[in-house]
Formats: structure tokens, C-alpha cells, sequence
């Protein structure tokens, strides 16, 4: 009997945690397309009445609508992504039908722009801080001709890529034996939930 409840127990557990993750990844899902929804319309609200004149107004913009500290410099990518997919609705005429050719040839120019004066901004957004940083260290240096600090950057930078090859090398073998265990441990828990239901 004790068995019996605690194979319960278990398998009420694990479809309840299944569940919190379900709706925890979908509540994750309808927040990223509710910031973009509300993205969409500010910027075409601003586009139409000339308020959006900047990259900076667009920064503004996104960083008041995702709830963003000035400290967070993780957006930039983000950021191109969103005005990208902006890009594709307002020359298909999704966001607007109404609007004239004319003026969607400015907007895409202005869009355009936006994009690439962000990506000039932080070339590379994408990437994790310590590489971002390394790599932003060797523009620099590059750019002031210092020859010797670019080669001392690259072999740091040829550290951390080695360092995370290893981890990635051993989260590798990791899960070669992690996912069969989990799998053989799903069928014996069922198998035994099923004995124990048949006595």
C-alpha cells in the first residue's frame, strides 16, 4: 500500500512539474510576442507622426516596452531582430495597408538605417559578455595600431574558446549516459507503477 501511494506520489510529481515548465515556457512565449506586438505599434505610431527620428528614440522605445535598466546592453541584438521583422511587415503592408509607397520607401530607409547604426554599435550584440568584450578589446587596439596588446588579446581569447570547447566536450559525455539512464528510469517507473496497480 505504501508502495502504491509513493509510485502515486511520483508520477503526480513529475506531470506536475511537466506541467509549472508548460506554462512557465508558454507564459515566456506570449510575453515576447506581447513586447513585440506593443514594439510594432509605438514605432509605427512614431514613424506616422515623425516622433521617431533616432536609433536612440527606438532604444527608448524597446527598452520602456521589455522593462530594460540602461545598465543592460543585451538588447542590442534583440533590437536588430525586432526592427528586421518590422522591416518585413511594413513592406508587406501588414502593420498598415493604408500607407503610400512614398512614404514606405522613407520608412524602410529610416528602418535601414536604425538597423545598421546598431549593429555598428555593438558589432557583437550576439555574443556572450567575455567574448563581446575581448573582441570589442582587439577593435579597439587594432584601431590605436598597438600590435602587441591585439596578440595578447587573441591568445586570451583562444583560452576561453579552448575552455569552452572542454565543457562543451564534457557536457557532451555527460549526456551520453544522462539521457538512456533517464529514459530506462521513465520505463521502470512505469513498468513498476503498472505492477503495482495490477496487485
Amino acid at each position: 500500500m505504501l508502495d502504491e501511494l509513493i509510485l502515486a506520489i511520483e508520477g503526480t510529481y513529475a506531470s506536475s512539474v511537466f506541467v509549472v515548465l508548460y506554462r512557465m515556457l508558454k507564459s515566456n512565449r506570449r510575453k515576447r510576442e506581447q513586447v513585440k506586438k506593443r514594439f510594432f505599434a509605438a514605432l509605427l505610431e512614431g514613424l506616422k507622426t515623425n516622433t521617431v527620428e533616432t536609433l536612440d528614440d527606438v532604444v527608448n522605445i524597446y527598452m520602456g516596452i521589455a522593462g530594460l535598466s540602461s545598465e543592460d546592453f543585451s538588447y542590442r541584438f534583440g533590437l536588430s531582430k525586432l526592427l528586421r521583422e518590422f522591416l518585413v511587415e511594413v513592406i508587406t503592408k501588414k502593420l498598415d495597408k493604408e500607407i503610400d509607397d512614398e512614404i514606405l520607401r522613407s520608412w524602410k530607409k529610416k528602418i535601414t538605417e536604425f538597423i545598421q547604426k546598431n549593429e555598428e554599435i555593438s558589432p557583437y550584440a550576439d555574443l556572450p559578455a567575455p567574448e563581446r568584450n575581448l573582441l570589442s578589446d582587439i577593435q579597439l587596439f587594432l584601431e590605436k595600431n598597438d600590435i602587441d596588446s591585439v596578440k595578447r588579446k587573441i591568445l586570451e581569447l583562444s583560452a576561453m574558446i579552448q575552455a569552452r570547447n572542454d565543457d562543451l566536450d564534457r557536457i557532451r559525455n555527460i549526456n551520453k549516459w544522462t539521457v538512456p539512464l533517464s529514459v530506462i528510469g521513465v520505463i521502470l517507473t512505469i513498468a513498476f507503477g503498472i505492477l503495482a496497480w495490477i496487485k
